[in-house]
């Protein structure tokens, strides 16, 4: 690893993991950092793993005996990134760090903050705004709720919640 010069190679939309593995057929060593979280989808909120950076992978070359320019014409790939038309290799340093986050994706667990104020989307309170008040257990929250003439303490399932 320690001869590769570590390239930014930007992708087509949402063709990370296209681009790796096209990239990894012609034999260059490819790194797509990713991230683990949780998304609310189709009425739920479910784990997902995502690329640390959308629209990028990292693509390790020799210069001077690799070609890179057959890297445009990859099938989900758009260019190799440049700056001032020079071609910038990302620091060794960072690629050591990104390059263990690719064997194990970083975790990010949505938190909320006490005070935060958030909307109830299902259950018994649906349809309510909500302050954040503290965590009750892995999956269930404690939230204050305007009702009854004063501020009420309920506990709600933490896929019961959405931004405000």
């Amino acid at each position: 690893m320690e001869d590769l010069s570590w390239l930014l190679v930007a992708t087509k939309p949402r063709s990370e993991f296209v681009a790796l593995q096209h990239l990894e057929r012609q034999g260059l060593k490819v790194c797509l950092p990713r991230v683990a979280l949780r998304k609310r989808k189709r009425g739920g909120w479910q784990q997902v793993t995502e690329p640390m950076f959308p629209g990028y992978v990292f693509a390790g070359v020799v210069l001077g005996a690799h070609d890179i320019a057959p890297i445009r014409s990859t099938v989900g790939c758009l260019h190799v990134v440049r700056f001032g038309g020079q071609l910038i290799p990302v620091p060794t340093s960072v690629m050591h760090i990104l390059l263990r986050r690719e064997q194990a994706p970083l975790n990010v667990a949505k938190t909320f903050r006490t005070g935060e104020r958030l909307r109830v989307e299902s259950g018994a309170f649906e349809g309510l705004e909500a302050v954040f008040d503290k965590p009750r257990g892995q999956d269930r929250v404690q939230l204050l709720v305007n009702m009854l003439g004063g501020l009420r303490s309920v506990e709600v399932d933490i896929n019961a919640l959405g931004p405000l």
